[in-house]
């Protein structure tokens, strides 16, 4: 019996290229989740207009290829971090991390009881009132949220902590800011404002346009989401804030604020090298993909679904074929988070700076980003000689119950607006993104009367545009803890 190539036995792994169409030398390839994966190299042919008198056809020319397809996933933290990256064209700003990833005593290299103090080697300063979140060590002790009081770029101090001595720590610890804390009553909540009397909001890389989930107040409303508008030494300018928030004097609190990395739309082009391995062959045939440019992300979110997304890729470069792997290739696992759904995921949609809810609830929501990518193609070359840039648009599909007006109105003026989503795990640290998109225009929908007993519905579509005083169109934050 011949064992023929099943689709559950296909690896699927790719790695970002430095040289547009190159594949890296040893390139390390990581392990992707993937739904479907359609990529192709897409030959183009033209039949021969020669006339015979015996009807024949006389040839199919191969004129030229246009690599590219489509590859579907299901949405997981840290699984679409660089889809995303790659989709808006930028980098993620990351808040100071120390990794071991993997080799122990590395970068992390002491954890001392006596001053409870961490040395680890240079990069982003930790900076006084920075809350960290320690993990992976070897002592159980050493793993946790601590606040920093010495801040440093090779080491840096937490009094309180009661660490552990850990002369060489272990291979997975890590060490990541995940927002920050003021001292007993130090953080206040005045008008749209946080101000504090010691802690300087300018020293822990805060930037305008940030959401942050605050942490200790005495009023429930205040615990809550927040967008950052200005920052200042000793206060904080909200142009989001949630319902019933109110005004509290942190008297005795310790406030917890937390905070996530950043990424906003630019335009660095960045390609890939895709990897099939087709297991079920003797010897594995690997197949290489490389050059591949994301052109499209859609993100859809349905009630009672699972959240997914599609990647359409633009390719520039030839695939080819092979029964030996890439010289000096190696693999990383896949992270191994949960897949995310529509109901207890999704912890808000927002528009005009407010959770749309009851008795407009949202059935489904669409986003689509798209960089209108072009292949650019020249004679004497079967693949194109490059990939052009376009602009980059933003689109989005809200399905709503019509139990209101209220988005209609806004449709029908033409107002601007806001749209905002947040989702993630519901897991002991809660990771999450928050998908913002700080200037929207409703461009088309109307109520849908589709027949006797069903509900009325109003499908939205949507342009996010380039916000004036932000200077981007679509943001994302990422939150590697939340309470």
């Amino acid at each position: 019996m011949v064992d023929l190539q099943s689709t559950n036995r296909v690896k699927i792994s790719s790695v970002r290229e430095t040289t547009f169409g190159v594949i890296p030398t040893s390139p390390a390839f990581k392990t992707r989740r993937v739904t479907s994966h359609a990529l192709a190299t897409n030959p183009q042919t033209v039949v021969s207009s020669e006339i015979r008198s015996d009807r024949q056809r006389r040839d199919v020319i191969l004129t030229a290829i246009q690599p590219g397809g489509q590859v579907g996933g299901e949405a997981a933290f840290q699984v679409m971090d660089d889809d995303l990256e790659e989709a808006l064209q930028d980098t993620w700003s990351v808040t100071p991390t120390r990794d071991n990833a993997g080799t122990a005593d590395s970068v992390i290299t002491a954890v001392t009881a006596s001053g409870e103090a961490v040395t680890h080697t240079t990069g982003a300063a930790f900076a006084v009132g920075h809350l960290v979140l320690f993990s992976g060590f070897g002592q159980s002790a050493n793993n946790g949220r601590f606040r920093c009081t010495t801040g440093g770029t090779t080491s840096s101090d937490y009094s309180g902590a009661s660490f552990v001595d850990e002369s060489a720590p272990a291979a997975n610890a890590k060490m990541k800011v995940i927002g920050f804390q003021g001292v007993s009553g130090d953080l206040v909540i005045s008008g749209s404002t946080m101000t504090s009397t010691t802690l300087d909001f300018t020293t822990l890389g805060l930037v305008a346009g940030q959401w942050l989930r605050i942490d200790g107040f005495v009023t429930t409303a205040d615990n809550d989401f927040v967008r950052v508008s200005a920052i200042a030494a000793h206060t904080l300018t909200f142009d989001r804030t949630p319902a019933g928030w109110a005004d509290d004097a942190g008297t005795s609190k310790v406030i917890s604020v937390y905070m996530g990395d950043v990424l906003t739309n630019g335009s660095t082009k960045r390609s890939r090298t895709w990897e099939r391995q087709y297991l079920d062959h003797s010897p594995v045939t690997y197949e290489y993909l490389p050059g591949e440019v994301v052109d499209k992300l859609t993100m859809k979110v349905t009630a009672a679904q699972i959240a997914t997304y599609t990647l359409d890729f633009v390719g520039g470069g030839q695939s080819t074929d092979t029964t030996t792997r890439a010289s000096g290739a190696t693999d990383t696992a896949a992270p191994d988070n949960d897949v995310l759904n529509a109901a207890a995921n999704v912890g808000r949609i927002g528009v005009d700076g407010s959770a749309v809810s009851g008795p407009s609830y949202v059935m489904d929501a669409t986003i689509e980003v798209a960089n209108n990518l072009r292949r650019q193609v020249a004679i004497g070359s079967i693949a194109p000689v490059g990939i052009g840039n376009g602009e980059f648009a933003v689109t989005l599909t809200l399905n709503t119950y019509f139990g209101d007006k209220s988005l209609l109105d806004k449709l029908l003026a033409n107002a601007l607006t806001s749209f905002d989503l947040r989702i993630g795990r519901t897991d002991s640290n809660n990771e999450s993104y928050v998908l913002d998109f700080p200037s929207v225009k409703f461009q088309s929908g109307s109520p849908s009367v589709s027949g006797k007993n069903a509900d009325v519905m109003l499908q939205l579509g949507a342009a996010a545009v380039v916000d004036d005083t932000l200077g981007y169109t679509m943001a994302v934050n990422r939150f590697y803890y939340l309470p």
